[in-house]
């Protein structure tokens, strides 16, 4: 059931921007303004989907699942499909991490939206969240402690001010929670410290990090931690804390079943999640000695809306993630520079103009020149191997699972033979990124700050064609034997390239 009804309107202004997030509990949709940077919110709306519960013990979505999530995004698809590409921002988390049958899934629900979704990594939702809850939260604390229990997983983030230090993902929730211990509705004091415990078992290999980091402030985001909040306040004016929590442990249990649960606590759909979620906090209490958990309206979607308005202003943390690789793990930024240069006067012949689309294919190139050689900090043998490892494997701040193993595909095939065998992430083809990339590391192998030859790249139907100057060439022979050897290796791959001589 959704929590508001949507009515006719549709805000389709270009400053108007949405972020929609896929939770494993509820779908939460945000509709902002940006006003000279500052955002103002025009809409709310969540529709409550237990993603988490409907995972089977195959690891797929039940289809009832599915059904039920695919009419709510019908509903949501109202407010956001005559929005921009570039102002709509949707993201999958640890539900759809774990779905074994995501991709059909999303692909459905692509078609709905009109917009593409991305699943994101556990801790690329810790950032996100971190820096929705540093900027909600008013306090002078410089050490914070951020804590968000989903459906399917709770994040852990510690940090100073407004940049996140130390991220966790949890892999269990308070829809898990309750369906391990509770799962048949019935609440009892055994039960619920059973779970209090499992979830001090869960937070064993990260609680060290977090109580060595330290913080000044401990504050609690997402709906479980709203509805604890709400239902303690039906006794207790104090807030979350060690003694409020215990109190409401004990009164939940008195219940006997989750259907008895107070209405005024919450909505009987999120009473279905709450035991989980109480004995969560109180494993999270007891692990971190806390005394008390502030509460912060400041989530996952804000954090996506904040980031989605800063790369309309050139604010991209992506970027700043790119350029954080080149010094770590000492590339050759100068080299690399030549290479995204020339890799990107090739993409503007191919594509004189572009849309949204090839703007994201064009920044993607790039970056994939500038880390083309990142694996040489493991070894130069095989060093596009390693390099796409690193890439596939590494916390990228700011990008996407499906960004990351695109990029990473990029590194791995710019040298050497092309793994046919191996599809393109997601299906998604990017052999022209490829054939590119490929290229310009082949004009640019002498490592030489002098110009390279003058260049016309085309692509003609599947064919590609690249004209270069025939005195140039005559001084460069390795390179003319190079690029005799790139066209050979290509049409190994069904890929045809063409090198006229003008």
């Amino acid at each position: 059931m959704a929590d508001t009804d949507l009515p006719d309107t549709v805000v389709t202004a270009s400053d108007t921007y949405a972020a929609l997030d896929l939770g494993s509990n509820s779908f939460h949709l945000l509709v902002a303004r940006d006003q000279d940077g500052a955002i103002q919110v025009l809409d709310r709306h969540r529709e409550m989907t237990r993603l988490a519960a409907g995972l089977e013990s195959s690891g797929s979505l039940s289809q009832e699942c599915i059904d039920l999530a695919l009419a709510s995004l019908r509903r949501i698809s109202q407010r956001i499909r005559a929005l921009p590409q570039h102002n709509v921002r949707i993201v999958g988390t640890n539900a759809l991490r774990q779905a074994a049958n995501r991709d059909a899934f999303i692909s459905q629900a692509e078609s709905i939206l009109g917009h593409n979704i991305d699943v994101i990594s556990g801790r690329e939702e810790g950032r996100l969240i971190y820096a929705a809850v540093a900027q909600s939260v008013e306090s002078r604390a410089d050490l914070r402690l951020v804590i968000d229990i989903g459906g399917g997983s709770t994040e852990l983030i510690a940090g100073h001010r407004f940049e996140p230090h130390l991220s966790e993902s949890i892999q269990i929730g308070c829809i898990s929670m309750t369906e391990r211990w509770f799962k048949d509705g019935k609440l009892s004091a055994s039960r619920m410290a059973n779970a209090v415990q499992d979830m001090q078992l869960e937070l064993e290999v990260v609680e060290h990090g977090f109580r060595t980091h330290g913080w000044e402030l401990a504050v609690g985001t997402s709906g479980t931690i709203l509805a604890v909040q709400n239902a303690i306040a039906q006794f207790s004016s104090e807030g979350i804390t060690k003694q409020t929590l215990k109190e409401l442990s004990r009164r939940l249990v008195c219940f006997g079943t989750i259907d008895n649960i107070d209405p005024s606590w919450c909505s009987s759909r999120r009473a279905q999640s709450l035991p989980g979620g109480i004995a969560m906090l109180l494993g999270l209490f007891k692990t971190l000695k806390l005394d008390n958990l502030e509460v912060s309206t400041g989530a996952l979607r804000e954090g996506l809306l904040n980031e989605l308005v800063g790369r309309a202003h050139d604010v991209d943390i992506r970027e700043r993630s790119v350029r954080a690789l080149v010094p770590r793990f000492h590339i050759d930024q100068h080299h690399a520079t030549l290479v995204a240069r020339t890799a990107l006067s090739m993409f503007d012949q191919l594509f004189p103009t572009r849309t949204d689309k090839f703007e994201d294919e064009r920044q993607l190139l790039r970056w994939a020149a500038m880390l083309h050689e990142i694996g040489m900090g493991i070894s130069h043998s095989a060093y596009h191997k390693h390099g796409a490892y690193l890439l596939e494997n590494l916390d990228l701040p700011g990008f996407t699972l499906t960004e990351q193993s695109q990029l990473a595909w990029l590194v791995r095939t710019h040298r050497r033979r092309l793994q046919t065998e191996e599809p393109m992430p997601h299906g998604k083809s990017l052999m022209h990124l490829c054939v590119i990339l490929r290229l310009a590391v082949t004009l640019r192998r002498n490592r030489s700050d002098a110009r390279p030859a003058d260049t016309q790249f085309n692509k003609k139907g599947d064919a590609y064609l690249i004209e270069i100057d025939r005195d140039w060439l005559n001084a460069h022979p390795l390179t003319r034997m190079d690029l005799e050897q790139e066209s050979n290796v290509l049409l190994d791959a069904g890929v045809e390239l063409s090198v006229k001589e003008i």
